[in-house]
């Protein structure tokens, strides 16, 4: 029962974030001292009750979790609220042993969830693109010097913005002795949001949107890669 509820807050506090990161990108610091307090309090309360919560891999899930969460955070990969997003996670529901997993830390299952799906948008970016060339599109117009493997690169990441550009999206060129270059990179944080169009531009991926999602495949299928490794196993085993 106190599972449940602790997934039903886990799912409360990613779902909310995630409605904010995706309207503006920041997220109120209440909404996480909030749902973290709930965590620490319902881990109270199970000591209390004699719930024998095991207390040992509570700690190791919360320990490692902030460790990770916030090393991430220190290279520049995510924000801080994506952060003291899988933080939280680790106080309201640190264990998680249903479905098929790998290990048992909710928080990490959710993380690596996220960066699967959100690497999806590569699949889509390269398809689109592909799609854009062959109806005779310019989309590498003024970058016709670019080497091709930096084309296909770019084709993965990104896209060629039209006139109006949306708001959160990451300039991906820049100008070098007066010619136009792909910019490329991972921590993209701190970036340079585009301010115009007709320029080569990257979303800036709302990571908790992900975590949203990633939370929802964990709880109805489990850890994603468990199943991708699963299956390179069995595709191994037939040759």
């Amino acid at each position: 029962m106190l599972t449940d509820i602790r997934l039903l807050l886990c799912g409360a506090t990613l779902f909310t974030s995630a409605y904010f990161d995706l309207k503006s990108r920041e997220v109120d610091d209440r909404v996480w001292w909030l749902f973290g307090a709930v965590g620490l309090a319902l881990t109270s309360l199970e000591a209390l009750l004699g719930y024998s919560p095991n207390l040992l891999m509570y700690l190791a899930s919360t320990a490692l979790s902030g460790v990770v969460a916030f090393t991430l955070y220190y290279l520049g990969f995510y924000g801080g609220a994506d952060a003291k997003a899988l933080l939280v996670c680790a106080l309201l529901a640190p264990i998680f042993n249903r479905n098929l997993t790998l290990h048992p830390f909710t928080p990490l299952i959710i993380l690596v969830n996220s960066m699967i799906l959100a690497s999806t948008l590569s699949i889509y970016f390269g398809l689109n693109n592909l799609i854009r060339i062959l109806k005779g599109e310019r989309v590498f117009e003024g970058l016709e010097h670019e080497p091709i493997y930096r084309k296909a690169l770019a084709s993965v990441l990104g896209f060629k913005a039209g006139e109006k550009v949306g708001s959160f999206y990451f300039l991906m060129e820049k100008e070098e002795s007066g010619k136009r270059r792909f910019s490329f990179s991972l921590l993209r944080v701190d970036g340079e949001f585009a301010s115009k169009g007709g320029v080569w531009v990257t979303p800036g991926i709302p990571l908790l949107a992900f975590m949203a999602a990633g939370f929802a495949a964990a709880v109805f299928f489990g850890d994603l890669l468990a199943y991708i490794l699963k299956a390179v196993v069995a595709l191994i085993q037939l040759f």
